[in-house]
């Protein structure tokens, strides 16, 4: 049985959506800031898609993500390394479990 309530739940889960703030990715050694193009709560996960079209251009080695708070704290910070070609696009899809175990 679950310690918490189904609605308190969903509540924190919008807090924590609407405290994010940006998604950064590292290429190249250099961190980028991408252009949110969704939030959403399915089920209990928060989904966070970015695109980066700043990285469209090059060809580049992307070594990592993170997602930044409304504080500018890191909140998340993932290790990924992802060969991208120029002219291709970058789209990063985020999704964060929230629940209680």
């Amino acid at each position: 049985m679950a310690y918490f309530i189904d609605t308190y739940m969903e509540r924190r889960r919008q807090q924590w959506l609407r405290s994010i703030h940006a998604v950064e990715a590292q290429a190249n050694g250099k961190w980028y800031r991408g252009e949110i193009n969704q939030k959403s709560i399915e089920g209990d996960t928060l989904v966070i898609t970015a695109t980066f079209p700043s990285l469209v251009e090059q060809s580049y080695t992307i070594t990592a993500s993170q997602v930044i708070d409304v504080r500018g704290e890191v909140a998340s910070y993932q290790k990924r390394t992802i060969e991208k070609s120029a002219g291709q696009g970058v789209l990063i899809k985020i999704t964060i479990p929230i629940y209680e175990v």
